[in-house]
């Protein structure tokens, strides 16, 4: 078993993702609510909810990625396991596609990286409120870079398994 998964940094940190999750989740349903109100009740609608709404958005989609890929409920096409019946063969088709993975996850910590860095140079802002959009942009690189971490950790737990350590 991987030590990391019992120290208080990965207990932190998921204590960190499940408030950004909560926090942006409850801030959307708010924002939704308010301009609803607004809207259909007071038909005064206010410019601007749907930006910060969006932005918001960003937060809860990509801490909710890197979360899946904590808690290993990230979208998978796990047909492998349906053609070799070999565990194995099949614990090194795992170990395969975690490598996978986290070469994916460092492109995309690269892409969400050079996305920052784009955005902090062109200093582009929300077209209604004019906010930076690089609160939201730092989002996609965060989550990336969680991702590739929670990658890692599942790679180095196939691995072990692969050569006959127990499972997380």
């Amino acid at each position: 078993m991987l030590g990391i998964m019992h120290t208080k940094f990965w207990n932190v940190l998921g204590f960190l993702q499940k408030m950004a999750m909560v926090i942006s989740s409850l801030a959307i349903l708010f924002l939704v609510l308010f301009q609803v109100f607004l809207r259909y009740v007071l038909v005064k609608p206010i410019m601007g909810v749907e930006e910060i709404a969006t932005m918001t958005g960003f937060w809860l989609y990509f801490m909710g990625a890197s979360w899946g890929t904590a808690e290993r409920t990230h979208i998978k096409a796990d047909v492998m396991s349906a053609i070799v019946k070999d565990p194995k063969k099949l614990i090194w088709v795992k170990v395969f596609t975690a490598f996978l993975s986290v070469v994916l996850a460092l492109m995309m910590t690269f892409w969400g990286w050079e996305y920052v860095v784009w955005g902090y140079t062109k200093k582009q802002l929300s077209h209604t409120l004019m906010i930076p959009m690089i609160y939201s942009q730092v989002s996609v690189f965060l989550g990336a870079v969680l991702m590739v971490f929670y990658f890692c950790v599942e790679l180095v737990d196939y691995f072990l398994q692969a050569i006959g350590k127990k499972p997380l």
